[in-house]
């Protein structure tokens, strides 16, 4: 079938797609008149804080455990299976969110979605990287990043929607949660009509399934060049890896592989110390602290960010792969938050001092030149993070690993991405409420932290080959700021016009 390596692509990344509505969707949901008070989350700004982190943190601890139960699935069932388990488990979350009746049901949905969404963020990139042509899994990193942040701006938006033409009631917030169903249902059907990994194949000694899938996806007669070659790699890694499966963890903690598995966990940290899953959770709020007045107009706000983040992870696309490569670019991306939470955190100061010191500023008759500039801030520090930290993280983890142990590399450093995640869901409404400004000041200077990490440990890795990898970290090198490899944009360009893509 002509183009069914895209199409595939396309119905697998819905897996994306859910990642960034369920992180969206919750942030104007907990805003919405009826929800706090149906769910008894009155009283102490504290205990309120405290039940918001544990609403949100939820659906992230679940998604922990998902991305790392689902290696058990994925290895003897295949990818395509595991996908499909995995969206019907998301779906059951959803269904639960929606009906609940009461808080334990509600945050019983917000895990149990949660496992659903971590096993297609650990199987999605995997099943793609397997089945896609090499030309195309350069870009892969940002194309899952945009399908995250878009799902983050439509969630926005239709949150934003029912409150704008819902009455005031609990279908306010029933309906943008129970959308997520559709995307899940997608997910689940369309899965099961797309061929099966063609790795996982060759691994199961599935010789036959692996040329006809192969025939199929790249859409070329079976004598064609390209056909033979791709073919005769796919077995060969396949015979190798089975040969070596019985060492793989004991591989995985060799020196050199401890060594870009340190890498790739802390880069996983980093990227949720950013502070973008504090914005996507809570915007309204932080939105609200500037001084925006309304449920109405905060969301609407939120939506914008969204139109942000989209439109510069699609910028990122023509970036990620210029002279600057991975490492510069990631060190600019610190620069420019830092930058914007050290401002927005000084306006939000200067609110709350003009305020009589309170906490929000929700009692202000409207914004004032304080609360522009920090209304601003929030988009630049959006901007920042789409062209660095959204999207670099991820391809920098699909590039350092060898293909051997870079399935149990990339479930571990996701793991510690959502373990980051559901830390951050729960302290920040409790720093908002307790510190104020002080959360964006602390935010401003974690970027500080990570722009020296990529300055001091984080070696170059665009246009490295896998032996250049291996060489590179087999030397012993830790502090890569001494490291002279230079990206050779010219002769990237020369390998790609010659067929040549470096994995």
């Amino acid at each position: 079938m002509k183009h069914l390596s895209l199409i595939a692509t396309a119905i697998s990344s819905i897996g994306g797609f859910l990642f960034g509505y369920d992180i969206g969707v919750i942030s104007g949901v907990l805003a919405m008149p009826t929800f706090p008070t149906f769910f008894g989350m009155q009283g102490d700004p504290n205990h309120i804080a405290k039940m918001k982190g544990d609403v949100v943190s939820l659906l992230q601890a679940g998604c922990c455990v998902g991305a790392l139960l689902i290696n058990f699935i994925a290895d003897p069932f295949g990818r395509k299976w595991s996908i499909v388990l995995s969206s019907l488990v998301f779906i059951v979350g959803s269904i639960l969110q929606v009906v609940a009746q009461n808080l334990p049901t509600m945050m019983a949905g917000r895990f149990i979605g949660g496992m659903g969404v971590g096993g297609c963020s650990m199987l999605v990139p995997m099943y793609i990287a397997e089945i896609a042509p090499r030309k195309l899994r350069g870009r892969l990193g940002t194309l899952w990043q945009f399908l995250i942040v878009l799902g983050i701006m439509m969630s926005y938006w239709i949150d934003y929607a029912c409150l704008r033409h819902i009455p005031t009631g609990d279908t306010q917030w029933r309906v943008p949660l129970g959308i997520q169903i559709a995307p899940g249902f997608i997910l689940g059907v369309g899965m099961v009509f797309l061929p099966e990994s063609l790795r996982w194949l060759a691994l199961k000694g599935r010789a036959e399934d692996v040329k006809k899938n192969l025939l199929r996806l790249r859409d070329l007669p079976e004598d064609h060049p390209s056909i033979t070659e791709e073919l005769c790699e796919i077995n060969v890694a396949a015979e190798f890896e089975r040969e070596s499966k019985s060492g793989k963890w004991t591989e995985l903690f060799q020196r050199s592989n401890l060594h870009r598995l340190f890498i790739g966990i802390m880069l996983q940290i980093f990227q949720q110390w950013t502070g973008t899953n504090a914005i996507n959770y809570y915007a309204p709020e932080i939105f609200r602290s500037a001084g925006l007045d309304s449920n109405e107009v905060e969301i609407l706000a939120t939506g914008v960010y969204g139109i942000v983040k989209v439109a510069f992870v699609f910028i990122s696309f023509f970036m990620v792969d210029t002279k600057l490569g991975r490492r510069k670019t990631l060190m600019i991306g610190s620069a420019v938050m830092m930058i914007a939470f050290y401002i927005l955190g000084g306006m939000i100061l200067g609110i709350q001092r003009d305020n009589g010191g309170g906490g929000f500023a929700a009692a202000r008759a409207k914004i004032d030149a304080k609360g522009y500039v920090a209304m601003v801030m929030i988009y630049v520090f959006a901007v920042g993070y789409e062209f660095s930290w959204g999207p670099i993280v991820w391809i920098v983890c699909s590039e350092i690993y060898p293909t051997r142990i870079r399935a149990m590399a990339l479930s571990l450093t996701t793991a510690f991405n959502w373990a980051m995640n559901a830390t951050i869901a729960k302290v920040t409404p409790i720093m908002m409420t307790n510190i104020t400004y002080g959360t964006y000041f602390f935010f401003g200077s974690c970027a500080v932290v990570m722009g020296v990490f990529a300055f001091v440990f984080l070696p170059e890795t665009r246009g490295r080959s896998l032996e250049e990898m291996d060489a590179l970290f087999n030397s012993g090198m830790i502090l890569t700021y001494k490291d002279t490899y230079k990206v050779d944009k010219e002769q990237i360009k020369r390998d790609e016009e010659a067929g040549i893509f470096k994995d």
